[in-house]
């Protein structure tokens, strides 16, 4: 399976699979996924209609604008600039919203995805620069391309994904800085004489790099700071071995660490005018998200979990039989990221992406590593095969890219992502257009949803079709179905599904609601529970 040709093609065809479902992967992971990033960028460039979760409020913002106009703003604005703006310099309201009415949903989905899937390819340059062996580098770069977090969670618009790649070149940083040769590491002591400040040059720029990236990460997500904790810690002890005292160490840090304040100030002056239109009130988005994180009372908004939770499902959710294989040779490098964010009374499978690289990393530079069993690499594949699947496809899917009408309803889905719907911000706020997202709400609010719909001329339904089964009848009787989306695994409502057979338990319906089907059930006063 080393085998330099072999190897070759089944590494490119890893790839190819991975560009497949970046373009084509509609599952649904978590809504943080859009609203964290693209759903913010293409309501301010294009004039889409978007939701700006508690994450975007002004008073208390926790997210910084920066990193998500890097990521998805900007080759949104460049598509935007290349489809037809004759303006290139001022971005016009009016102009928004004749492209909003161009731009196909699918089009921007796409534009989003080939961000992060170039974004990951940074990851597999992460390992041709960390292992020099070949036949390990081959391994790692197997295991790394057939993992299922590159097929979806990597080439998706997370936070976390871009957190992983940062995380990952500062372990390619700090490799080069450790690479430099002291003089007293020479043999017979040569060049013993020269001057302290003199190696330090040849790193000085991988500092400033790592100083850079360091702000980037934490700005993006505070916990950066805990994945980059042992790359802190090994440059203050290799600064201090070339400058030789602690004072030295200081100076020779000093230039990076400005470098640092510089690029945070960059940071703060970005969102404070981004949030307040001013800079009378500076806006520090680290802070607020650590102080957020810190109460109980709003974790538990998002779901509290047991602090075992990362160890035992989380982690072997992401690397899956490589946690088994390798479980006492890695342990001692995810145990203080693990014991830090396991503090955290919430927590999700994405927050541990950033570790994937590096246990790849340590696995496969063990010398037992480059044997593996036909029993590995079986357990392995059909593993990842499965992940993939789920979370590339089935999972939540088809609420991503959705249709478009004049009143649309999402019932028993995830948090639509309105960007994608293509709708202009002037539509919905003339009421040409209505958005309702109902998520998980009881039966009763349907029902006084779906009433409400016979003001517009069009109204439909999105709904997984085991929940559309459970209706009464003097709902469903007023709906047609118009498009069935396959497969769409929903494991919120998994007895419904069962019950609902394999083919309508794993479809969403969109279905079309008679205006005057609607209009005669309520004047008749039809009991709906």
């Amino acid at each position: 399976m080393a085998a330099s040709r072999p190897f070759k093609w089944v590494y490119a065809g890893l790839c190819l699979i991975r560009v497949c479902l970046a373009l084509f992967g509609t599952g649904y992971i978590h809504p943080d996924e859009h609203m964290q990033n693209g759903e913010v960028t293409a309501g301010d460039i294009l004039g889409f209609h978007a939701l700006k979760t508690w994450e975007w409020h002004p008073t208390s913002p926790v997210r910084s604008i920066v990193p998500a106009f890097l990521t998805t703003g900007l080759p949104i604005l460049v598509f935007r600039l290349l489809f037809g703006c004759k303006d290139c310099i001022c971005i016009i309201s009016t102009q928004a919203e004749r492209l909003a009415t161009q731009v196909q949903p699918s089009t921007l989905f796409r534009v989003e995805r080939l961000t992060f899937l170039n974004l990951s390819m940074l990851l597999d340059y992460s390992v041709l620069s960390l292992i020099s062996e070949p036949i390990p580098r081959r391994l790692a770069l197997l295991l790394l391309a057939s993992s299922h977090v590159m097929h979806t969670f990597q080439v998706r618009p997370f936070s976390n994904s871009l957190e992983s790649v940062l995380v990952a070149l500062s372990l390619v940083l700090l490799q080069r800085i450790l690479a430099v040769r002291l003089p007293h590491d020479t043999v017979g002591g040569k060049g013993a004489d020269s001057s302290v400040h003199s190696p330090s040059r040849m790193f000085e720029r991988e500092l400033h790099l790592l100083a850079i990236l360091a702000v980037i990460g934490t700005f993006t997500r505070p916990t950066f700071l805990v994945f980059a904790l042992p790359v802190a810690y090994q440059v203050l002890l290799f600064s201090y071995r070339v400058a030789g005292s602690p004072t030295g160490a200081v100076t020779l840090l000093l230039p990076p660490l400005c470098t640092a304040a510089l690029t945070a100030s960059v940071f703060v002056a970005a969102d404070t005018y981004y949030f307040r239109g001013n800079f009378s009130n500076l806006v520090i988005t680290p802070y607020n998200f650590i102080r957020y994180n810190l109460s109980a009372e709003n974790l538990a908004d998002h779901g509290l979990h047991p602090r075992w939770l990362h160890l035992g499902v989380n982690l072997p959710m992401l690397v899956g039989p490589g946690v088994l294989w390798f479980a006492l040779s890695i342990i001692q490098m995810i145990v203080l990221s693990l014991s830090i964010l396991s503090v955290q009374p919430h927590q999700e499978p994405r927050f541990l992406t950033p570790l994937v690289l590096p246990i790849i990393v340590l696995a496969t530079t063990l010398k037992r590593s480059t044997g593996l069993g036909q029993l590995f690499w079986v357990t392995w594949i059909m593993f990842n095969i499965v992940l993939t699947l789920v979370f590339g496809f089935l999972h939540q899917g088809g609420v991503v890219p959705p249709g478009t009408s004049t009143h649309i309803i999402y019932w028993k889905t995830y948090m639509p992502p309105r960007h994608l719907l293509g709708v202009s911000q002037q539509d919905v706020l003339s009421g040409n257009i209505s958005l309702t997202d109902l998520t998980g709400a009881p039966l009763d609010e349907l029902a006084a949803a779906t009433f409400s719909s016979s003001a517009f001329d069009m109204t439909y339904l999105v709904a997984p079709m085991a929940m559309y089964l459970t209706l009464p009848r003097e709902i469903s009787s007023c709906m047609t179905l118009q498009q069935r989306i396959f497969p769409h695994l929903d494991l919120d409502h998994i007895s419904e599904s069962v019950q609902a057979g394999w083919y309508d338990g794993l479809s969403l319906g969109i279905y079309a609601i008679e205006r005057r089907c609607v209009a005669d059930a309520n004047n008749t006063g039809a009991s709906v529970i």
